[in-house]
């Protein structure tokens, strides 16, 4: 889809779905938006100008989602060949899998913040002590013995999904990313992974978002093993580098397009003091865990014990996520009981 001269959205499918289902849900959803479990398409954006080429995101190392990419640069003229650069909003596998793929195809750089940069030999190269340090790390925070493996493994089943490879160009956030006639900032925006980046093309007011900030659902903002701080209190702080940004076009990773980003922003701010309180309440005065604290909230696509392993670990980790902020608001305490970290009320 032509957004303007020079940048196109682009649609790369879900291993799960063809390239057809996911446009026709890309339709759907725009039309009647709705809480899927799982997410259908990645929504990669060509910027094409003065003989350059850069792409935004890409996809899973797919062929069914490199024949989508293929065929959507072609209705633009293009190819990915003549992709100079790929810049990656942040290195999960729905934006970075086919990064190896097209970086022997046409020797393109690849762009990533240094947050992001550092976990790829963990994550993708040489992931076995990530799994181990994974199952450490659930049963620290409650999850039985039984299920840490099982979650401890993620998203280590979609590895063959993946094409890694190092970065080029490591960035810091603040640097001007010039493509033809556009001259885009970067703006770093942890929480949802720790190098997230946006960029803003202030001239033609033209905001990517990734998944910092989507039209009707919000990114997983997790604490694991290769996090560090507070991802949720970097995400909220994050949030307000964007509210002062004058912006026409706000494109996003998944979904559809945004219209109104202070109203989204605002939506999102309260969504997470809602899910602040409700994590409280699930605090009991005993003193519970990550794990008990997971099993008693309310989940938009279920329960926590009908989930498959890795969305359960995913959720493990948002919950976490929600409790540090919490204790880093001085409105929980910690302590740890035998190896096991229990949260109490203030």
């Amino acid at each position: 889809m032509k957004i303007f001269d020079g940048i196109y959205q682009l649609l790369t499918p879900f291993p799960q779905f063809t390239f057809a289902q996911a446009k026709d849900l890309r339709r759907q959803l725009q039309d009647a938006p709705r809480v899927t479990k799982g997410l259908p398409y990645v929504l990669p954006y060509m910027v094409k100008s003065g003989g350059d080429t850069m792409l935004i995101d890409c996809g899973w190392n797919t062929d069914d989602a490199y024949g989508a990419l293929e065929e959507g640069m072609k209705e633009h003229g293009s190819h990915p060949t003549e992709i100079k650069d790929l810049f990656i909003t942040h290195v999960h596998p729905d934006h970075y899998g086919m990064s190896g793929r097209l970086k022997r195809l046409c020797d393109c750089q690849v762009i990533l913040h240094e947050e992001d940069a550092k976990v790829i030999v963990s994550r993708y190269l040489s992931p076995k002590s990530l799994t181990e340090d994974m199952g450490k790390f659930m049963q620290l925070n409650g999850v039985p013995a039984l299920d840490s493996p099982q979650m401890s493994q993620g998203s280590m089943g979609m590895l063959d999904r993946v094409s890694p490879v190092p970065a080029d160009r490591e960035l810091k956030g603040g640097e001007i990313l010039h493509v033809g006639e556009f001259y885009f900032e970067v703006i770093w925006t942890p929480g949802h992974s720790p190098g997230h980046i946006c960029l803003y093309e202030p001239n033609y007011k033209v905001l990517f978002t990734g998944d910092h900030v989507l039209p009707t659902i919000t990114p997983n903002v997790s604490i694991h093993t290769q996090t560090h701080g507070s991802p949720l209190g970097d995400y909220m702080r994050s949030l307000e580098k964007l509210e002062k940004l004058d912006v026409k076009y706000i494109l996003p990773a998944h979904e559809f397009e945004i219209t109104d980003l202070p109203k989204r922003l605002r939506e999102i701010e309260v969504h997470h003091v809602e899910r602040l309180e409700e994590m409280r309440k699930c605090v009991d005065s005993g003193g519970s865990t990550a794990w008990d604290v997971a099993g008693r909230v309310k989940w938009a696509t279920g329960m926590l014990t009908d989930f498959e392993p890795f969305m359960q670990r995913a959720a493990v980790g948002e919950t976490l996520a929600h409790l540090e902020y919490l204790w880093e608001q001085g409105q929980l305490a910690k302590i740890m009981r035998g190896r096991v970290v229990h949260w109490l009320p203030i």
